[in-house]
């Protein structure tokens, strides 16, 4: 059966609204609310809402740009028993929400107040641009580097780091680790508006299996295997090689 004004479910396409947050608050005896509902009444965002109570909700929507104004009202409610805070639609606990946002307010946001010099640049990975991409994998956050720096051999790991050379001298990549590695470093930072996770594992799905630097002439061995067995070989915890068996 089908009622007028209802969509099937096959009818129903799921509509990309970018990158938002949502905060929702109501009547509280907290001395910081009148300061709230001012912030919710200025943001163009601010939609007054009935729920089924018959009480008054202050729903505000915030877009990337407007993290700073989020910010403030963030840190006016976030304890307020009622209040709620969603990303993407998706609910998320105000103590939950990481560190992606502050860091997107910091190295995004703040370099374009001339007033308030920018403390650090944000270095956001591109998939699109992999070949041409000399930064990290996510971002510097994942600490996982997408091309090989000597100078950095003792500190950040470089992707196809993470495998071996199996006894046909064909290295395999091991996904899991890296994939490990990568978004176990990045969930803290999940909520950053230029951060997609699934975008990160995608690519990592893509990357190849195996590497034989005989048949794959961008390849080439790091290491003389006489060499490597001579060496010893410090791990990284999450273990990635310090140095790469091979090199592009």
């Amino acid at each position: 059966m089908q009622f007028a004004g209802f969509n099937t479910a096959s009818e129903v396409e799921w509509i990309d609204r970018g990158w938002y947050v949502v905060t929702e608050f109501e009547r509280t005896p907290s001395i910081n609310f009148q300061r709230a509902v001012e912030l919710a009444n200025a943001h163009p965002g601010f939609t007054p809402l009935m729920d089924e109570r018959n009480i008054m909700i202050y729903r505000n929507i915030y877009r990337p740009s407007d993290l700073l104004q989020f910010q403030e009202m963030y840190r006016l409610i976030k304890n307020w028993k009622g209040a709620k805070l969603y990303v993407k639609g998706d609910r998320v606990e105000f103590d939950m929400i990481g560190s992606g946002i502050q860091c997107y307010i910091q190295t995004v946001l703040t370099g374009q107040d001339e007033s308030r010099p920018l403390p650090e640049a944000c270095d956001i990975f591109d998939a699109q641009e992999l070949e041409e991409c000399l930064g990290c994998l996510g971002c510097r956050r994942s600490h996982v580097s997408m091309a090989w720096h000597p100078s950095d051999a003792g500190e950040i790991p470089v992707w196809y780091a993470f495998g071996r050379l199996d006894q046909h001298r064909v290295y395999r990549l091991n996904k899991e680790e890296l994939t490990g590695t990568a978004i176990g470093e990045l969930l803290e930072y999940r909520y950053c508006p230029l951060l997609d996770l699934e975008q990160i594992r995608d690519l990592i799905r893509q990357l190849p299996e195996k590497i034989d630097p005989r048949k794959d002439q961008e390849w080439r061995y790091h290491r003389k295997p006489a060499q490597r067995a001579a060496a010893s070989k410090p791990q990284y915890h999450w273990g990635a090689a310090k140095e790469p068996d091979i090199l592009p």
